[in-house]
């Protein structure tokens, strides 16, 4: 013998009323197992083809440097498949110095633009590349620009009291964009007083450098009217 009971709106009720909560355990699962798989599966641009660029700025936004960015890459190192940008917005407060530090620590970016007050406590701990040599075999070409407030000494060794012996001659780790003043206009980035360098872990450069140079290369332009009044101004 069967038996049979009548499906009621009650009865369809009561089930969804005490079995809710398995249904939305199911959505959450389904959504984690799709992210879980999503994540190990997605494409991921290799360090090779794909240059970063970390700026610690309150002026400018990523979508304007990104746009700025864009025409000079694809001419420059059209190989790439993506150079992108990442802000931090500057400040002096403890979480964005942890921030900096958790971002270069962890060899995250290829290129920093920074404050030079941050420059030269990352560029001292060996942090950035010497560019001296790319300047030398004319891979960055910086002739027309004063370099000194982005070099520092380098330790050579140790002495016999465990203390850091410094090379006499001051090495530039960055490029000063005082004088660069395509990036006020271009890229909506008051750069005074703050440096751009290459990490030593950007894994990337042989495209990085010639970057840089095209980078330099489109920073250079006339002082924009609203520095020259600021100037006037302050006189």
């Amino acid at each position: 013998m069967v038996i049979t009971t009548s499906l009621t709106k009650k009865k369809v009720a009561d089930h969804f009323y005490y079995n809710s909560w398995k249904y939305i355990l199911l959505i959450v699962l389904s959504i984690m197992g799709w992210n879980i798989i999503y994540t190990q599966t997605a494409y991921r641009v290799p360090a090779d083809k794909r240059i970063d660029v970390y700026v610690k700025t309150g002026t400018t936004t990523a979508e304007v440097i990104d746009a700025f960015l864009e025409p000079i890459w694809k001419d420059t190192v059209p190989d790439m498949e993506i150079v992108s940008s990442t802000i931090l917005l500057a400040s002096n407060d403890y979480s964005s110095s942890m921030q900096l530090t958790t971002w270069i620590m962890a060899g995250e970016g290829d290129i920093y633009i920074l404050p030079s007050s941050d420059y030269k406590t990352y560029a001292s701990s060996g942090v950035f590349l010497d560019l001296q040599p790319y300047i030398d075999d004319g891979s960055i070409q910086v002739s027309d620009l004063n370099l000194d407030a982005a070099k520092i000494q380098v330790g050579i060794g140790m002495d016999d009291n465990g203390n850091t012996v410094y090379d006499e001659e001051l090495r530039p780790f960055g490029i000063p964009m005082d004088n660069l003043y395509g990036y006020m206009e271009g890229m909506s980035l008051d750069n005074r007083g703050m440096v751009m360098a290459i990490t030593v872990a950007n894994g990337n450069t042989d495209n990085v450098v010639p970057f840089l140079n095209a980078l330099i290369e489109a920073g250079r332009g006339d002082k924009p009217a609203w520095l020259l009044e600021t100037e006037i101004e302050s006189e």
